[in-house]
C-alpha cells in the first residue's frame, strides 16, 4: 500500500506550504487570514472599532482583583460559571430595562462573538437563511458563514430597518421554500451606520417576527455610550412572546481584554445554549473582577466618563468632516456608539483607493466590508473610538486629500 507522507521540513527551499490547506474542513478553507488589529505604524486608522485605551479603569481592576482574591479567592479560581456577574446582570437589567429576568435567562459568555457563535451552533443548519441588515456588522457575517448560513440582507434608512422591505423578503423566502432562522439587528448605534432603530420601528420589528416566527438576534455591543437624547428600550424588553435572543458585552465599556459577554432570552433557549459551551466556563476570575467592580456604582460612573470621551471624538471627526470631505460627501450624526457612515460621489471606489490612503498615512474600512453583497463601493465606515483626538483632524485632512486625488483622477 502506498503511503504519503507530509514534508514538514523548515528548509524553505523545499517546504511546501500549501500541504496544511489538505487538512483544513471544508469552511475553514476559505477563510481570510487573521487581521492585524494593531494597524501598520504611522499610520492614522479609522478602522477599528476598539475602546479607547487611556479610559480602561486599571487602578480600579487591579483594586477588584484584589478584593476578589481576599473575599472569593476559592470560587474565582475554580471551573464554572461567574455566578456574581449573572446577579449583577439581573440587577442591571431590571433597573434599567425594567424587566424582570433570572439567572435562568441568561449565559455569561467569551465575549459577544462567542454569544453569535453559540447561537449560531443551536439555531443553523447548513443551507439555512440568516437576514441581515444592509450594512452590517462584518465579523457577524462572517460568524453565520463559518456556520454555513445563506446570508441575505434587508435595507436600511435614516431610522434603521425598512420595515415593509424585511416583510416583503421573509414572505419571499418562505415562498421560495426557504428556512429563515433568525434576523439579526443592531437596533442601537448600529454598527457601521450609527443609526438607532425607533420605537415604533422596534415594535414592528417585533410584530413580523411574530407573524412569520422567526427569531430576532439582537446584538447591542455599544450600550450605555449614548452622546444625547434617549434611546428606546431594547428588542428583548419589549418582547413579549420569547422571539428575541439579546446579546451584550462588557468589551467597549470596561474592558475587552476581560472577554466578558452574555447572551439573554427564554431560559428553554438559553439552557440549551449553555449545553454547547465546551469551555469550562467563561473565566470565572473575569467575571468575579468585572461584578466587584461593577456592583458598587463604579461601572455607572466609568460609563459616564466614557460618554464625554467618545463625544468629544465623535464630534472631532464631524467637524473635520465638514472641513475637509467634498461636495457631494454625505455623512451622519449618531447618537451614540464608535462609527460614522460616509457616502463620497458614485465615482469614488473605496476599495481601490485604500492603498493609496494607506500610502498617504490614514486607513479605513471600506464600506463593502459591511456587506454581505460587497455592494456600496462609494461607502467608508469611519471609527472615531480608538484615535486619540489629536490625530482625528489630521487624519480626515489626509483622507480629504485622497478623495480628491480620486475624484480628480475620475476614479
Amino acid at each position: 500500500m502506498e503511503t504519503t507522507r507530509l514534508n514538514l521540513s523548515t528548509d524553505t527551499a523545499t517546504h511546501n506550504t500549501d500541504w496544511t490547506q489538505d487538512l483544513l474542513a471544508h469552511r475553514a478553507a476559505t477563510l481570510p487570514q487573521a487581521i492585524n488589529m494593531a494597524g501598520a505604524e504611522g499610520v492614522i486608522s479609522f478602522s477599528y472599532g476598539l475602546p479607547d485605551e487611556e479610559s480602561f479603569p486599571a487602578a480600579d481592576l487591579s483594586q477588584a482583583a484584589a478584593e476578589v482574591m481576599s473575599q472569593a479567592a476559592p470560587a474565582a479560581l475554580q471551573y464554572g460559571a461567574p455566578g456574581p456577574l449573572s446577579a449583577y446582570l439581573v440587577d442591571f437589567i431590571g433597573r434599567d430595562q425594567k424587566r424582570t429576568v433570572t439567572p435562568a435567562n441568561l449565559l455569561v459568555t467569551v465575549g459577544s462573538s462567542q454569544a453569535l457563535g453559540l447561537v449560531c451552533q443551536l439555531l443553523i443548519d447548513k443551507g439555512d437563511y440568516i437576514i441581515v441588515e444592509a450594512p452590517t456588522f462584518l465579523g457577524a457575517v462572517r460568524t453565520f458563514l463559518n456556520a454555513e448560513a445563506e446570508v441575505v440582507e434587508t435595507p436600511l434608512d435614516d431610522e434603521g430597518i425598512v420595515i415593509e422591505e424585511l416583510d416583503k423578503l421573509i414572505t419571499d423566502l418562505k415562498a421560495d421554500g426557504k428556512r429563515v432562522k433568525f434576523i439579526y439587528t443592531i437596533p442601537t448605534f448600529q454598527n457601521p451606520t450609527g443609526v438607532t432603530l425607533g420605537l415604533e420601528r422596534r415594535k414592528a420589528l417585533l410584530a413580523v417576527a411574530k407573524k412569520h416566527q422567526v427569531m430576532i438576534l439582537e446584538d447591542d455591543a455599544y450600550a450605555g455610550l449614548i452622546y444625547e437624547g434617549e434611546v428606546p428600550p431594547w428588542l428583548w424588553t419589549l418582547d413579549e412572546d420569547d422571539m428575541v435572543l439579546h446579546c451584550g458585552t462588557f468589551s467597549k465599556v470596561l474592558a475587552a481584554g476581560l472577554r466578558l459577554g452574555w447572551i439573554g432570552g427564554p431560559p428553554a433557549i438559553v439552557s440549551r445554549i449553555a449545553a454547547l459551551k465546551v469551555d469550562g466556563g467563561t473565566s470565572p476570575f473575569a467575571g468575579n473582577i468585572a461584578a466587584q467592580y461593577a456592583k458598587d456604582g463604579r461601572l455607572e460612573k466609568h460609563i459616564l466618563k466614557l460618554r464625554d470621551i467618545y463625544r468629544r471624538k465623535r464630534d472631532r471627526t464631524l467637524a473635520g468632516l465638514e472641513r475637509y470631505m467634498p461636495d457631494g460627501a454625505r455623512w451622519n450624526t449618531p447618537q451614540g456608539g464608535f462609527f460614522i457612515w460616509l457616502e463620497l460621489p458614485e465615482s469614488v471606489d473605496t476599495v481601490k483607493m485604500l492603498r493609496d490612503a494607506i500610502a498617504a498615512g490614514v486607513n479605513y474600512t471600506p464600506g463593502p466590508a459591511c456587506f454581505a453583497s460587497r455592494k456600496g463601493k462609494n461607502t467608508i465606515r469611519l471609527a472615531f473610538s480608538h484615535l486619540t483626538v489629536d490625530k482625528i483632524d489630521p487624519g480626515l485632512r489626509i483622507l480629504g486629500e485622497v478623495i480628491q486625488r480620486q475624484l480628480a483622477n475620475g476614479n
